[in-house]
């Protein structure tokens, strides 16, 4: 039985092959059986014997993802079947034949308020309908309606025939669960373009009689006291609906003029008198409205760089001239081909051009007034461009000295590539492209050659393995580069092997994957690794190379731990929304200087679901004893949270938080160390979801930073008692919350009928297209052959075909024995050289191929050759779009599933880069609550991207007087000198809390006051340092004396001088003094019995110390590394030693090193990856020691802030205290012991 899977059969009980079963036959944990469709319709007869699930939870998922509102027993069968007989009858009035159908005339408004009604069922009947709608017969029903002629009738027949028809059917596209769906978007478009019509007529003709006719209703209501008409709110809604979609899916339509006239026509809707109710009401049309506007031109133009320079007459300025982007360079040339002025149009990773581009990159500065365009465009093009200089520069700097090196003649043997290596990369010399495929899962898949290092090349095959594995080298997902000789740059992933083979769909066999053929340990003198294209541009590049013929020396180049899925998804999300704008809160994030408002004054209103008249929040949720507290935000702030802390678990502080965030669209709340930030959030978390069904809120998206962070807020809110949590993302080491990974809860959907059959035909027509691209990339290797040519002329030019390849030669004679391609070269070879006249190849395309000089048929066969070529990648590029276009519908029914479990969800976990990379999913759930933990840490485009166009409500939660957001580039931080001008690692919530550009405000904050983690003279360090207000809770005072210690806080002194002091080369320091020291220190406190490993943290400023401290600890304790530290260390494998793989410092006899959360684990860290975190006992290696009394890394006070602040009993610090009090900005932050 032994590694075995279990069998599905048998945990159905339905298995017959008994012993003989190939799978296990155990019960599977895991396995969880899917819900009775039967049992949820009342329909079910099998009881105990039925094979699905009648678990309550199973059933209220399936009605849950189904928009089944009602139980079975309110539905019952009799309403299912009723439901069934009503669309079946429907269905029976599209028409099947294509021609003319005759027309439902009276019953035409029948067929479409049958079709509103029918889309508001269950999620399969809603997709059959809008499918039949999308058909040939249903495009018939919409065209018999838009055809009548709407703008002639008399008013009172069109709002008959508004009533009758037109609203069912507006009502129909604008439903917001097919305006959500992704399966559905390609019918959506069709519907959307057959209303559109021919140049846009038939569309404005409908619109615009529709605005004229809503123009007659008033939005209040005609009777004495009545306040709203909701019959005319809900028609105006529906229409700026789907006039917003319809200029959305039609490019053509955002610059008609017609359509313009129609916006301007709607606007006037708004112009009436309204109650606060109406105007409550009407809020969700104008939104619609507006993008509408936006879209069309009809918006206010974006402020360029020359608007609303202003300057702060106390202080002296000066002003450098700095070179624009693209065209905006000096004497308007760019400074490449990805140099731009639109961030739309860069290329997210770096041009061959870019690569050799000896000069430098624009970089937008903090001042928003030095930007080439200003508002909400221009601060996304800002962190867009640092965001990529940060991430993408390094791929950039490292891939030039490369690709230098392969241009330069004298380093162009193969041998001496291995002992080539830049900083932080590995480059693999002698490169080849030995193979190339296609997938359905990854399209292109390329087997690249290249020579083993030098040292491995000595080892056996299981050596060779072990070596490749210890090391981390090109593993999963890892980025490279494929630079050539000739000048090109190709970025590539690598490919993860498949755990289990595809079978061919057309021949039921098992396709080999290519990494069965090719590895990096088989070989002693060559490895091989699996790559495909980082981005679709690379595909083209990837081509040229291929034909090539292989004349130019290749070098592979990998950067290890650079993930592109960490920046690439953020940085396509901001272009992306430099597109659409549609950022919330843009007024606050990116306020704009003009003559209304010369101040640039914000001011922070109520979240829009909070406007309603007379409403108010309930804090039942986290009062004590049953007390009922409500509130009206914005109102007596100070009252509501002094009784909440009275009746609450909160203090004063914590409640104050609460009921401020919850008054405030964009509530910051400040949480020193200890003060409880993430109970604030749960807190705020379970009062906004006992308003969630009546304010429509949908899921509260709960966004971290790291994996880590995520995990221990959802479990945090899990022991609250918080349902319906769905975690996205697999990086999770936490199993409490395995179970509702949305990749679990979704195995237990059953997909729709419609998503059955367009996952059929969808996966037929993406192994098709593989198929044939398969062919086509073969066709490409061989280009240039005699048997491509003869190919070629045989379908093209058949008459030259005839006299090349027939058996009968220019003599007349038949020829027998030839070889393959004897033919063309015996032709080509045929006559001497001729200095003659020179006929054009079109000329020579009909000539008599025996009448031609040796010239003519060397210029008309390399024409062949061309063309060739020219028809097999045309042919290709056809291929891979139709490829592209079945793959991403395809994807689009497993978005739908996502989906149908996102929408019942309560709180949905992601980290930033997860949501980045889920955005399309996520757009669609309709979230209107974020809240986002340790907001400081988190840089501003990752919370730029996470803020969605749905968000009316965002909740940052972080301290910006500890650690800022990392870098990867020095220069651009803070901390240097010349970095401090772009302040790319000052989070958002620090700039709107201390904004430092002249123009700004900041905005209003609250800060928690009340710590409960440190004893009181641990405290006390950083109270008297930058938290004077800061309270201890009666609770710290009882802490215990550290066992086996005369003191909890020390520092002990030493002047031993760091490792390699007077090498100014190197980045991350190491003190071997301090080594030794922190390990007899740890060991001294285990050995008392009191503490557990797991209760002791080691942290020390330097990555260098950090793998130190693992080596010596890692022989008398299990180790535990937290994931940002792990991929740090991966990082910075690149500056150890050529061969010697990075985590070999490790004894053998103890080689546990975990990335996540081990039981009784000592913990080790840096300081800049321990914030958030605690614990009972810490030991602080400072690392720093040396004659010139630099600190490094300690000058920072917000580093100092958190190295301080994470002990609870007791603290102890080595370092030389004259090396870090020796810098005068460094003194403000330390103590003296």
């Amino acid at each position: 039985m032994a590694g075995k899977k279990p069998c599905h059969l048998f945990q159905l009980g339905r298995c017959k092959n008994g012993n003989g079963c190939k799978y296990a036959h155990v019960k599977d944990a895991k396995f969880k059986r899917k819900a009775c469709i039967n049992f949820a319709k009342g329909t079910c007869h099998r009881g105990k014997t039925c094979t699905y699930s009648h678990d309550q939870a199973d059933i209220e998922l399936w009605r849950a993802s189904n928009d089944q509102a009602t139980t079975a027993n309110a539905s019952g069968p009799s309403h299912v079947n009723n439901s069934q007989t009503v669309f079946k009858n429907w269905r029976y009035n599209i028409p099947q034949e294509i021609g003319t159908p005759t027309p439902l005339g009276s019953n035409l408004g029948r067929f479409f308020k049958q079709a509103a009604e029918l889309i508001d069922g269950d999620a399969g009947r809603m997709q059959e309908v809008i499918v039949l709608l999308a058909s040939e017969g249903g495009v018939q029903r919409i065209i018999e309606l838009l055809e009548q002629p709407l703008d002639k009738v008399h008013p009172d027949i069109f709002t008959r025939l508004f009533d009758s028809q037109i609203i069912h059917f507006l009502q129909v596209i604008t439903h917001k669960n097919v305006m959500a769906s992704a399966i559905l978007r390609p019918r959506l478009t069709t519907i959307y373009n057959i209303v559109w019509g021919e140049g846009g007529q038939q569309a404005i003709k409908l619109f615009s009689a529709v605005a004229q006719h809503l123009q007659t209703l008033r939005l209040m209501g005609q009777e004495e006291g009545s306040s709203t008409n909701t019959t005319a709110i809900h028609a105006i809604e529906c229409a700026l609906t789907a006039l917003d979609k319809l200029i959305e899916v039609n490019t053509s339509a955002q610059v008609h003029d017609g359509l313009k006239r129609v916006a301007e026509a709607f606007a006037i809707l708004f112009n009436e008198p309204m109650t606060d109710e109406v105007r409550f009401a009407v809020k969700p049309s104008q939104r619609h409205l507006r993008r509408a506007e936006k879209r069309l031109g009809l918006g206010q133009a974006i402020p360029t760089q020359s608007e609303g320079k202003q300057h702060n007459g106390d202080r002296a300025f000066f002003t450098l001239e700095r070179p624009g982007p693209g065209r905006l360079n000096i004497d308007g040339v760019p400074r490449h081909d990805n140099d731009n002025v639109d961030i739309r149009e860069i290329s997210i990773l770096p041009t061959t051009l870019e690569i050799q581009f000896a000069g430098a990159e624009y970089l937008p500065l903090a001042d928003p007034t030095q930007w080439h365009i200003g508002g909400l465009e221009g601060l996304l093009d800002r962190h867009f461009r640092l965001l990529r200089a940060d991430t993408v520069g390094q791929l950039r700097d490292t891939a030039k000295t490369e690709l230098a090196r392969l241009l330069s003649p004298e380093v162009r043997d193969p041998s001496q590539q291995n002992k080539q290596r830049t900083s932080r990369a590995f480059v693999y010399g002698n490169a080849t492209i030995v193979d190339v495929t296609f997938t359905s899962r990854n399209g292109i898949e390329l087997a690249i050659g290249f020579d083993q290092p030098k040292n491995v090349q000595r080892k056996n095959k299981n050596e060779r393995k072990d070596w490749w594995q210890t090391s981390k080298r090109l593993s999963d997902d890892a980025l490279v580069c494929l630079l050539s000789s000739l000048g090109s740059a190709i970025f590539l992933t690598v490919v993860p092997e498949p755990k289990t083979p595809k079978k061919d769909a057309t021949k039921g066999e098992q396709q080999v994957p290519i990494h069965k053929q090719y590895d990096l340990r088989s070989d002693e003198q060559r490895a091989h690794v699996i790559v495909k294209p980082a981005q679709k541009d690379g595909i083209g590049l990837i081509l040229s190379e291929l034909s090539s013929g292989g004349n130019a020396h290749l070098s592979l180049v990998e950067f290890p731990g650079v993930l592109l899925p960490a920046f690439q998804p953020t940085l396509r999300a901001m272009q992306r929304l430099s597109e659409t704008l549609e950022v919330p809160f843009a007024d606050v994030l990116a306020p704009v200087s003009t003559t209304a408002n010369p101040t640039r004054d914000v001011e922070i209103q109520a979240p829009n679901y909070a406007t309603r008249p007379d409403f108010q929040f309930d804090l039942s949720a986290v009062t004590t004893g049953g007390k009922v507290l409500r509130f009206t935000p914005g109102r007596d702030v100070e009252s509501v949270a002094a009784e909440l802390a009275q009746y609450s678990s909160l203090d004063h502080g914590q409640a104050e938080a609460v009921v401020s965030s919850l008054s405030r669209s964009l509530a910051l709340i400040q949480g020193p160390p200890g003060t409880g930030k993430s109970y604030t959030g749960v807190q705020l978390i379970k009062i906004l979801l006992a308003h969630k069904k009546s304010c429509n809120l949908g899921p509260i998206l709960c966004v971290c930073f790291t994996n880590h962070a995520l995990d221990q807020s959802l479990e945090r809110l899990v022991d609250e008692g918080v349902s319906n949590i769905v975690r996205i993302g697999g990086r999770s080491n936490s199993d409490r919350l395995a179970d509702i990974n949305l990749r679990e809860v979704v195995q237990r959907l059953d997909l729709t009928k419609t998503e059955k059959s367009e996952r059929f035909r969808l996966t037929k027509e993406v192994e098709d297209e593989v198929t044939e691209l398969k062919l086509i990339l073969r066709s490409m290797s061989e280009l240039g052959s005699p048997s491509s040519i003869e190919e070629y002329l045989r379908e093209w030019h058949p008459r030259h075909h005839h006299q090349l390849f027939s058996n009968i030669d220019e003599e007349g004679f038949i020829t027998v024995n030839r070889h393959q391609g004897s033919e063309l070269q015996q032709w080509l070879n045929a006559v001497p050289w001729d200095q003659g006249k020179r006929r054009p190849v079109a000329e020579l395309e009909n000539a008599d191929l025996h009448q031609m000089t040796a010239r003519e048929r060397r210029r008309l066969y390399h024409s062949w050759t061309s063309k060739a070529a020219n028809r097999v990648r045309n042919k290709f590029d056809r291929a891979l779009g139709a490829y592209d276009k079945a793959k991403e519908e395809l994807d689009g029914i497993r978005t739908e599933t996502d989906q149908r479990v996102l929408r019942q969800a309560n709180i949905i976990g992601i980290t930033t880069s997860g949501l980045a990379r889920n955005l399309d999913l996520l757009r669609r759930v309709n979230a209107k609550v974020l809240l986002c933990e340790e907001a400081g840490e988190v840089l501003e485009s990752h919370l730029l991207t996470a803020l969605l166009p749905s968000v009316e409500h965002a909740i940052l939660i972080g301290d910006h007087q500890q650690l800022r957001p990392h870098v990867q580039n020095y220069d651009l931080s803070t901390e240097s000198r010349g970095g401090a001008q772009y302040a790319l690692d000052v989070s958002l919530f620090e700039r709107l809390v201390q904004p430092q550009d002249i123009l700004a405000h900041p905005l209003p904050f609250c800060r928690l006051q009340v710590q409960r983690r440190m004893h009181p003279s641990i405290s006390q360090l950083v109270q008297e340092t930058l938290y004077p207000d800061l309270q201890n809770a009666e609770i710290v005072n009882s802490i215990p004396d550290v066992v086996g210690m005369r003191r909890r806080l020390f520092w002990m002194h030493h002047e031993q001088i760091e490792d390699h002091a007077g090498d100014g080369l190197n980045t991350s320091h190491t003190n071997s003094y301090e080594v030794e020291m922190t390990a007899a220190l740890v060991k001294h406190l285990v050995h008392q019995g009191v503490y557990k490993s797991d209760e002791i943290a080691v942290i020390t400023p330097y990555l260098g110390q950090l793998r130190l401290l693992r080596r010596k600890l890692a022989g008398s304790f299990d180790i535990v590394l937290n994931e940002r530290d792990d991929e740090e260390l991966l990082k910075d494998a690149g500056n150890g030693i050529e061969g010697d793989p990075p985590s070999t410092d490790v004894p053998l006899r103890r080689p546990s090193v975990a990335r996540g959360t081990l039981l009784n684990a000592l913990r080790i860290a840096t300081v800049d990856n321990f914030q958030g975190e605690e614990a009972k006992v810490v030991v602080i290696s400072l690392v720093r020691s040396n004659k010139e009394r630099k600190p490094g890394f300690l000058k920072t006070p917000n580093r100092i802030n958190v190295l301080l602040s994470r002990a609870q009993h007791g603290m102890y610090i080595i370092g030389n205290s004259d090396t870090i009090t020796g810098d005068a900005s460094s003194k403000a932050g330390s103590v003296e012991m």
